[in-house]
């Protein structure tokens, strides 16, 4: 009875440990790392960051946003991850507009995201909102950093709408 139980115990406690050790060590289920593993594509970089940022001229959009990114660039272009930017009420432009990164590219020292995405818009007087509506969009990343630092666009259909300038929080590019 005695060897029963040892055996029933060593049995409860080599699954357990077996199963730690494969959540600390197997892949996460993340889109990139699949994706990047599917294609054979190299990962390059990591971009991720969050916070909140207040929109400039020459932009569109004026007013504060919130915002958040997880990407990971490809060597052959490609990239996987999401981007969310939320333009508060009491913005001239309010909504939210997010998305899933499928390419880049460099522009000089710009790092240019290619997302295809949606767009909801707040309703305001005048405007019908709620809604989310299909777009490609384009964020383009001059500065990394944190507040007063981290910069970057967004544009839609070669449009510049706004002008980005972290106030709290930061955006990180962590080569691979």
């Amino acid at each position: 009875m005695i060897r029963r139980k040892l055996l029933i115990a060593t049995a409860i406690i080599a699954c357990v440990v077996s199963t730690a050790c494969s959540e600390m060590t197997a892949p996460k289920n993340d889109p990139g790392v699949l994706t990047a593993a599917a294609t054979g594509a190299t990962a390059v970089a990591t971009i991720h960051g969050g916070g909140t940022a207040e929109m400039q001229p020459p932009g569109l959009a004026a007013g504060r946003t919130a915002f958040g990114m997880v990407v990971t660039l490809l060597a052959d272009g490609s990239a996987t991850g999401h981007v969310d930017c939320v333009d508060q009420h009491g913005d001239n432009l309010p909504g939210n507009i997010f998305g899933e990164v499928t390419s880049w590219r460099m522009e000089g020292q710009v790092v240019v995201l290619n997302v295809t995405g949606k767009l909801v818009r707040f309703p305001r007087p005048g405007v019908t909102g709620g809604h989310a509506v299909p777009v490609s969009f384009t964020v383009k990343i001059q500065q990394f950093g944190g507040a007063g630092v981290g910069h970057w666009t967004f544009e839609v259909g070669g449009r510049l709408f706004c002008v980005e300038l972290l106030t709290s929080g930061q955006i990180v590019y962590r080569p691979e």
